[in-house]
């Protein structure tokens, strides 16, 4: 099977290659090219390329590179992006010709324009459902907590995206779990994308390009992860001339440097962050507690040089890392690096070759230290490392076709982790054996336009995983379900051979068709499968769960995942209004038995169970892209259920995730040249929770018992929010410009509840009582100075 795996991935890369190599010559020449921001020479991902009176319409890829083939003749482009003028340029074609546009920043008087071609760029261009896409100005806009733009944030105004409380590190898409969303930057997978425990994402907005989210309809090119996949594209940098922009906040202070390294061909950016809340509060804090430490600091950086007309490298990287501690005694830091190389190749003016080298790490690091004269504590370490190649060709084939195959490996190295307890002078180690995997896979896809209606995007993914050796291997036995599987043996396999591998057929097909002008059905089949696996028995992630993956023991899990719906632009009225419904079918997602030990547990396996799931919903969405008033509306009602043998007594019982009800409103409104002012309203229903419905008395001791064995047969109260944000511009000189943005995060103070515990009474020990934990409770203003020269 691997051969005939690598042979299919061969034969496809070779097949494109010869077809995209012998251009016939049968009268019709291509048009290729690069479009940029004339400012800052950035290419621009998705700009629309439109030839009348030939009526073809084509977008940029995510390097901005084009290609379109027509009959000699004479030809009027059109090139339009949101926020530039448009580019029009009268061509006489008479052989193969290179044009490479630069767009020009819009003017004022430009505004509302250029924005209405962006609004017919969204899903009425995609073919896939579930697509939405955010820019880093569309970010910035967007009120946030502590007043500072954030991406995962902004993602949680869109339908189908949530979390299950606030300060929950990740997002949930569509009743998923966190781990099932495949988040990339720069082709590096990223596998926690949260700071300071959930409040901020790891993405800096200031080196942010553009943001995909794929909550359905996966591209063949994504796997890996069964939910989403959250496609972030970082900044080239200036290659016109030196720039700096930041600000300084409540929170924390960021500064971003780009520039040529050779203009025109070759630029850089460096963009970091230093969070300083610890320092802020220490005033106000105890003498005793003065000394802890809360903070964040993370380094993306870029590099790009156009080697010659064909040739592009890319380099870029993140480094991050959190640090919470209590003075000497606790020590906890976790964080993210990842590296990416890319070479990007023409072959001709229709065949483009991306390959992209990447690296992967995620690592966390807990310490406790006593004052006593002789040592006391705890240290323990864990990470997950990934390497990866992904080379990808597309062939232009024609104005109806675009072809696009490759092959993705990818090398999984898991350190479960060690603990070292000291006591007394004596050291007590427990460490993990490391586990190893290897993903292989191979795409093909193609996007068809069929007619003047139709347009069709069908592909499929072969995938084999391996569950390698070079560690120990175990082997439990059967028992009863929700029970610990008893050891039955321990095999030492000393090489990296496979210890198990598996096979998976991922066939992914869309489809849109024109039901009338500006209005379009579209509907979608993907199936996807996942390797990895997050350990963790909360609600919510917390920095130390820990990655693991499928072995003999813990069967690879797969989602298949339907969905159909509309979008249109009614005639006279500046809005696009979509609905869209799913319907998702889960099987061998991980589950846990009941007070399952997960920490440090080389036994772990015997504690895992699989089941099965599914989920379903519906999700509109009002948008409205042009004016002085902006802003959306959506609403979204879904299910998200589970069954596992042994759980909730062996019936469908509601997933952790689940969010029957999700309201968002997010409005703009540009006032005037100086103030801008925008809000931002949520509602959701409250998680589902497991809770006691009984109480033992044992010994004078009340035990909580939930005797009825159900599972989040109980729901917090509803979470609500208001934000709100006010935007000044500052001096505009040439030189420097800038800007004050004031917000108010929870506007009304709503005291949400993260979570329900239960405590005796303290008037009335022999009495219990309910007390509703909230993250925050109280509203929060912010100011945060924007600059840039």
């Amino acid at each position: 099977m691997i051969r005939q795996l690598m042979r299919f991935s061969v034969t496809c890369f070779i097949l494109l290659f010869a077809l995209g190599a012998l251009q016939a010559q049968t009268g019709k020449y291509t048009i290729n090219g690069y479009i940029k921001d004339g400012s800052s020479g950035e290419v621009l991902i998705n700009a629309t390329i439109t030839l009348q009176p030939s009526g073809v319409a084509v977008m940029t890829n995510s390097y901005g590179y084009y290609s379109i083939t027509l009959p000699a003749g004479k030809y009027t482009m059109l090139v339009t992006y949101s926020g530039f003028k448009a580019y029009q340029k009268e061509i006489e074609l008479k052989g193969n010709t290179t044009i490479d546009a630069s767009l020009a920043t819009a003017g004022k008087d430009m505004q509302e324009v250029v924005i209405t071609g962006e609004k017919r760029l969204r899903r009425t261009n995609t073919v896939g459902m579930g697509i939405q896409q955010l820019s880093a100005a569309q970010i910035k806009k967007i009120p946030a907590f502590m007043g500072e733009p954030d991406v995962v944030k902004a993602l949680l105004t869109l339908p189908g995206i949530t979390t299950v409380g606030e300060g929950s590190a990740g997002f949930n898409v569509r009743g998923g779990n966190v781990d099932e969303n495949l988040i990339i930057m720069d082709e590096a997978p990223v596998y926690n994308s949260s700071h300071l425990l959930g409040f901020f994402s790891v993405f800096n907005p200031d080196a942010v390009k553009n943001v995909t989210m794929y909550k359905s309809a996966f591209p063949a090119e994504y796997g890996g992860r069964t939910s989403s996949v959250l496609d972030i594209r970082m900044k080239e940098g200036n290659n016109q001339k030196f720039a700096v922009n930041g600000g300084i906040g409540n929170v924390f202070s960021r500064i971003a440097v780009e520039g040529p390294l050779q203009k025109d061909r070759s630029s850089f950016v460096v963009a970091a962050r230093r969070s300083y809340i610890d320092v802020l509060a220490k005033p106000f804090l105890k003498a005793e507690d003065r000394n802890s430490t809360m903070y964040f600091y993370d380094l993306t950086a870029k590099m790009n040089y156009q080697l010659n007309e064909k040739n592009t490298i890319y380099l870029s990287g993140y480094f991050g890392r959190d640090v919470f501690g209590f003075g000497e005694q606790v020590k906890f830091k976790w964080g993210n690096t990842t590296g990416t190389f890319r070479w990007n190749h023409l072959f001709n003016r229709k065949l483009f070759l991306n390959t992209s080298v990447y690296y992967s790490k995620y690592d966390y690091s807990l310490k406790f230290k006593s004052d006593d004269e002789i040592p006391q504590g705890y240290d323990w370490t864990s990470d997950i490392q990934t390497y990866g190649i992904k080379p990808s060709l597309t062939w232009y084939a024609s104005n109806k076709h675009t072809i696009k195959t490759g092959v993705n490996v990818i090398y999984y190295d898991f350190f479960p982790g060690k603990g070292v307890a000291t006591s007394d002078g004596a050291k007590n180690e427990i460490s993990l054996k490391r586990r190893f995997g290897a993903e292989t896979a191979a795409f093909l896809e193609d996007t068809w336009k069929v007619n003047s209606k139709l347009q069709l995007q069908a592909g499929v993914r072969l995938n084999r995983y391996a569950y390698l050796g070079n560690t120990s291997v175990f082997y439990f036995r059967d028992t009863t379900a929700n029970i610990r599987k008893p050891l039955d043996k321990v095999e030492e396999v000393s090489s990296k051979k496979p210890v198990e591998e598996w096979f998976f057929f991922e066939p992914r097909v869309s489809l849109k068709y024109e039901l009338k002008k500006n209005t379009f059905l579209k509907a979608g089949y993907t199936r996807s499968t996942q390797y990895i696996h997050l350990l963790s028995n909360t609600a919510s992630p917390t920095p130390v769960d820990l990655y693991f993956p499928s072995t003999n023991n813990i069967k690879p899990s797969m989602t298949d995942q339907y969905s159909v719906g509309f979008v249109t632009l009614p005639e006279g009225w500046p809005v696009e209004l979509s609905v869209e419904t799913f319907y998702k079918k889960m099987n061998d997602l991980l589950d846990y038995i009941d007070n399952a030990n997960l920490d440090l547990n080389q036994f772990v396996e015997a504690d895992l169970l699989t089941g099965k799931g599914k989920s379903y919903g519906a999700e509109l969405e009002v948008k409205k892209e042009t004016g002085k008033w902006q802003g959306w509306v959506n609403y979204t009602w879904s299910r998200s259920l589970r069954k596992t043998p042994g759980i909730s007594n062996n019936d469908w019982y509601l997933s952790r995730y689940d969010r029957t009800n999700v309201i968002n409103a997010c409005v703009i409104h540009h006032l005037n040249d100086k103030w801008e002012f925008s809000g931002n309203f949520t509602y959701g229903s409250g998680t589902p929770s497991t809770f006691p419905d009984a109480r033992l008395d044992i010994q004078g001791l009340a035990i909580p018992y939930n005797s009825s064995n159900k599972r989040n047969d109980f729901r917090l109260p509803a979470y609500h929010r208001l934000d709100v944000s006010a935007t000044m511009k500052g001096r505009q000189g040439k030189k420097m410009k800038q800007e004050w943005v004031f917000g108010i995060y929870n506007l009304y103070a709503r005291q949400n509840a993260y979570s329900i515990y239960f405590r005796q009474n303290q008037d009335e020990p022999e009495k219990k009582e309910a007390v509703r934990l909230s993250i925050i409770g109280s509203l929060i203003p912010s100011v945060t100075w924007n600059f840039k020269f």
